[in-house]
């Protein structure tokens, strides 16, 4: 049973994946009074880009064919090691922890800023360094964000950590917790490039992930957008999974219907996260290039005041 729903959840996260950034992407168009596309764009766009031809500058090697294809290959390995539909492991899961899947995160990131740069692309190599200049201070964040809920559960296991703060009010409601709660969502509007650190939008002064693809077309245009909805799906259901709503994830004894109906209950869940992330989007301001590492800096404060309590609390 173990392989079936791991075979469930990752179906789940390619065919939802989508779903998630089409509402999103509705959503703040609603909220600014425009008519907005259709939740199911994203799904025609993916559709539209793998009946097109992919063409491939000349000067680049295999590396700028085969990453969106890799990146998609990590981010569905992700889906069958985390806490997504279930609160226990599946057959997967010993393949890694929270760490091991943070390195994971990082491989696709590199991943990506490879395929980009070996483009040759001005845009591609602009989004490329913008993109490592931000991930050379989140990434180190997220690690503090992890070793803290580490040292919470005494383990790195994210279905422990999802066991033990739905079973110890007292960490739930600690003022550890509550900041690693906070940096953890301060590094989640990072990495899934939302307001006020990333626009969507193709101006040069501002876009950064939507420069890396610049010289993608076709499937691997569509390989490429895939992969971006997996990861924001993928870590926003980590934070609700693990860090703010740890409750009612089906346990193994659940059995398969609870399964089921789960990813029911867990779309309504990923569409609380996802209004918070619309209103953002439409009320806030992108800060300068330079001030992006000042709100960095910021989330840094949670995640060592988070560190500085566990030490006082203990």
């Amino acid at each position: 049973m173990l392989y079936l729903y791991s075979f469930i959840e990752i179906v789940y996260v390619l065919l939802a994946a989508p779903l998630i950034i089409g509402v999103l992407r509705s959503l703040e168009e609603r909220i600014e009074s425009k008519q907005g596309p259709s939740i199911f764009q994203p799904y025609y766009d993916l559709i539209k880009l793998f009946h097109k031809e992919s063409i491939v500058p000349e000067i680049s090697s295999p590396i700028f064919r085969f990453g969106p294809y890799a990146i998609v290959m990590f981010y569905a390995f992700l889906a069958m090691i985390l806490p997504i539909i279930t609160a226990f492991p599946l057959a997967f899961a010993p393949s890694a922890d929270f760490i091991g899947g943070g390195l994971f995160f990082g491989a696709a990131a590199a991943i990506k800023k490879f395929s980009a740069i070996d483009s040759r692309s001005n845009y591609a190599h602009l989004g490329t360094s913008r993109s490592a200049s931000l991930a050379v201070f989140a990434e180190p964040i997220t690690v503090l964000i992890f070793i803290m809920l580490g040292v919470i559960s005494n383990t790195n296991n994210p279905f422990v950590i999802n066991q033990v703060l739905r079973s110890s009010p007292q960490w739930y409601f600690s003022l550890v917790h509550g900041f690693v709660l906070a940096a953890f969502f301060m590094i989640l509007i990072v990495e899934t490039g939302q307001l006020p650190v990333e626009s969507h939008t193709n101006g040069e002064l501002g876009m950064i992930d939507q420069a890396m693809p610049f010289e993608y077309t076709g499937a691997d245009l569509a390989m490429y957008k895939l992969g971006s909805y997996m990861k924001t799906f993928i870590l926003l259901s980590v934070f609700l999974n693990v860090y703010i709503i740890p409750f009612g994830v089906p346990m193994e004894s659940s059995g398969f219907w609870s399964i089921i109906i789960y990813m029911g209950i867990h779309l309504l869940k990923l569409l609380g996260l996802i209004v918070i992330f619309a209103l953002l989007n439409t009320t806030v301001s992108k800060f300068r290039l330079y001030k992006n590492f000042d709100y960095l800096a910021v989330a840094f404060a949670f995640a060592f005041l988070a560190s500085l309590a566990y030490y006082i609390i203990k």
